[in-house]
């Protein structure tokens, strides 16, 4: 029997895409990275359900804390099903927007059933700051670039080893703008025994090849272009991608107005409160010495006003000037709102792995319709050169891939091969003793 009790052991997303539950332990101690949910149409021959997930995560063995490395559902989805005694940690900034989003899907709930209270009682973890309450394990966040706002990945040290668990990253959005993840690698982490890195665009590469928009910055540019020449868009993107987001307020004209949603505007305001003194684009467009507006749709502010900078939008006013409108297909009320514009651009800033084959919403079909369309939109993941990049940066013992459908692409693709032999695949529950 191995008696080498510090141990890595991935339950869900060893090779499968979100879904993602990861146990580091020692003797000791045991913490878990992530509890997330399935993504929709996620169907992996010999995956753990939620249920069996829960009860063998947490049948009663003791555990330090729950570490989100973000707010995407497929990493928290789970987290009611976390028993009331074991911490949750996330960042500040992730937080406040779990808030927001929590608030909003509470609504209509049973009390019983409402997700907030467990949401606001998460702890904060913070950028640099070491996380030494998990006895001999010891946990570093490092903010990084991804689709959600306040990212993390974890230098994690214990039982003589440096781990790196990257979570969901990459380096072509607002936040990675400058070369930041190779100077935070080179300054703050230096080479690593073990790095558990996710995969994402392994099985996506094709996908990448065909699209000219390879970053946040290339994003801007080509709405503004769309902009320019279509007084009435409409932007299908996910509400807490902030970057897209952001991209999309400062690159509409001036002379031309921003629309959404109350609960959208709360995401856009927090976000900027928090990440503005650290990135340009996170700070307000300023337009003769004032901050743009939000013109938000809807009978109801949710208490927003002029204080917030928020205006009832009226589109008698709005379609004179022009406008663009972040929308969600989710939501009737934009596919109501509609109705009254003359000729719509409808801006398709999602995975376009929704639009067809097995993960196709059909909500998202329903709301193009035959109006006009154009894709823009860029990955919340690394891609391989970026992953192969972070590779050479750290040069670990082990490569354990995670959040992938093709693990074992990290011993075949040309841009890996000189790690080959490093790549250690595990299957969901395997135990990797170091």
């Amino acid at each position: 029997m191995n008696q080498k009790r510090n141990r890595i052991a991935i339950y869900r997303g060893s090779h499968q895409i979100g879904g993602c539950v990861t146990e580091i332990r020692t003797n000791s101690h045991r913490i878990i990275i992530d509890f997330g949910a399935n993504l929709p149409n996620s169907n992996v021959e010999g995956a753990m359900g939620d249920e069996a997930l829960t009860q063998t995560i947490f049948s009663g063995e003791p555990c330090d804390g729950v570490l989100f490395t973000h707010y995407h559902g497929d990493h928290i989805g789970l987290y009611k099903e976390i028993p009331q005694n074991i911490p949750l940690y996330i960042g500040s900034t992730a937080k406040k927007l779990l808030e927001i989003l929590t608030e909003k899907l509470d609504s209509g709930m049973k009390a019983a059933e409402k997700g907030l209270p467990r949401i606001e009682s998460i702890k904060c973890y913070f950028p640099g700051q070491k996380l030494e309450v998990f006895g001999d394990i010891h946990v570093t966040p490092f903010i990084v670039d991804h689709s959600a706002l306040d990212a993390y990945m974890f230098s994690i040290e214990t039982g003589g080893k440096k781990i790196l668990f990257t979570g969901d990253f990459r380096e072509h959005g607002i936040i990675g703008e400058n070369n930041t993840l190779e100077k935070m690698i080179q300054t703050y982490i230096g080479e690593t025994d073990i790095l558990i890195t996710e995969g994402t665009m392994l099985s996506r590469t094709n996908e990448t090849k065909q699209n000219l928009i390879r970053t946040e910055s290339d994003l801007g540019k080509r709405a503004g272009e769309l902009f320019r020449a279509n007084k009435e868009s409409v932007i299908l993107v996910s509400s807490t991608n902030l970057d897209s987001i952001m991209e999309f307020y400062h690159a509409l004209p001036w002379g031309m107005d921003f629309v959404c949603d109350a609960y959208q505007a709360k995401l856009i305001l927090a976000a900027m409160a928090d990440k503005g003194k650290y990135y340009k684009q996170y700070r307000p467009e300023m337009i003769h010495g004032k901050p743009r507006r939000l013109y938000i749709v809807g009978n109801d502010m949710e208490g927003l006003g002029a204080k917030e900078n928020c205006y009832k939008a009226d589109f008698s006013i709005l379609q004179r000037k022009g406008f663009a409108m972040l929308a969600r297909e989710s939501n009737p009320r934009f596919k109501k709102i509609m109705e009254h514009f003359s000729d719509p651009l409808i801006i398709y800033s999602k995975w376009t792995g929704y639009l067809d084959g097995k993960h196709a919403d059909p909500r998202v079909k329903e709301f193009i319709g035959n109006h006009r369309m154009e894709k823009l939109h860029t990955s919340g993941h690394a891609y391989v050169e970026t992953i192969e990049k972070l590779i050479r940066l750290t040069n670990p013992k082990v490569i354990i891939p995670m959040h992938t459908e093709c693990a074992e692409k990290f011993r075949t693709m040309p841009v890996f091969a000189a790690y080959q032999e490093r790549v250690r695949v595990l299957q969901d529950g395997e135990a990797y003793y170091f």
